[in-house]
């Protein structure tokens, strides 16, 4: 081989060596850059995990004293809580003791509410009873005060008819020859007596004239007069109409019924009156007279 093939021969392979550097060196130039990105990028996550790493060791700080306080308040809570167990047994024992005093109570009070209640039902069954009586007595209550105020109207007819009466005894023309023992009985059609006004049809008069002295007996008129508590002759189509003599005056009588009599010492004269009219209910007065004066009266009533 000559010198200019060696020669031609060591510069191929000289810029085969010097491509090939070039090469290897661009390779490696490339690489350094890589490698010094990688660098780059290998420091800032350096840096980010050191930052990380402080804040974390921060936290971690913090931690361990929330921890520190955590504990502190567990071991509080610990003692707190076996306080609250002390105090909830005991709660408990109290309420077992407040359940049995309940119940006993409960039984107590059931037992007051039924006799309250027996008690209610017998003041009930009194307060009816008691109702019922106070209506009783303001229904007699007002009986008794009608039959009051009648009795005052009674009372004062009877006052009336007793000054009345006084007036007529005053004018009894002798001692001896007067009329007693009355029996007025007002009746019904059938002479059955009543004491009802509105039943009343008749009315039947006995009386003695006894004692007579000679000079009064023999044949005599007898005349018999009835009046309301006013003095007013119960209604008569035709009244008797005549005078008799009282202690020497003259006295005009309407007189319901009339007839003579033979007196003797003694004897019982009976008369009856068939009413014309319904009298009405009230005190009525019947008097006896003869032509020397009155003989006597008695009253009856009428309902």
């Amino acid at each position: 081989m000559n010198s200019k093939n060696v020669l031609i021969a060591v510069v191929v392979i000289l810029a085969l060596a010097l491509i090939g550097s070039l090469i290897w060196g661009s390779s490696k130039n490339t690489e350094a850059q890589e490698l010094q990105q990688d660098n780059t990028e290998v420091n800032e996550a350096l840096d980010a995990m050191t930052s990380l790493r402080d804040q974390l060791a921060r936290e971690v700080d913090s931690l361990a004293g929330e921890y520190d306080l955590l504990a502190s308040e567990n071991v509080e809570l610990n003692g707190q809580l076996a306080g609250t167990r002390d105090e909830l047994s005991n709660a408990q024992a109290a309420l077992g003791r407040a359940k049995r005093n309940a119940a006993a109570e409960i039984n107590d009070l059931r037992a007051q509410i039924e006799e309250l209640t027996s008690v209610r039902g017998e003041l009930q069954t009194s307060i009816t009873a008691l109702e019922s009586e106070n209506s009783n007595l303001r229904e007699q209550m007002g009986i008794l005060e009608t039959d009051l105020a009648a009795s005052r109207q009674e009372a004062e007819e009877l006052t009336t008819m007793a000054t009345s009466m006084e007036g007529e005894i005053r004018q009894l023309t002798y001692e001896n020859f007067k009329a007693t023992a009355f029996q007025i009985s007002p009746e019904v059609k059938r002479g059955n007596p009543t004491s009802k006004s509105s039943r009343a049809r008749r009315v039947a008069i006995s009386f003695d004239v006894a004692n007579v002295p000679a000079e009064y007996q023999g044949l005599r008129p007898m005349y018999i007069v009835i009046t309301d508590e006013k003095g007013t002759p119960i209604p008569r189509t035709d009244y008797i109409n005549t005078t008799v003599n009282v202690n020497g005056q003259p006295q005009d009588i309407m007189a319901i019924e009339a007839r003579e009599e033979n007196i003797g010492e003694s004897q019982r004269l009976s008369f009856a009156h068939e009413l014309e009219e319904k009298l009405d209910a009230g005190y009525y007065r019947v008097t006896v007279y003869t032509d020397v004066g009155v003989l006597g009266s008695s009253n009856f009533r009428l309902r």
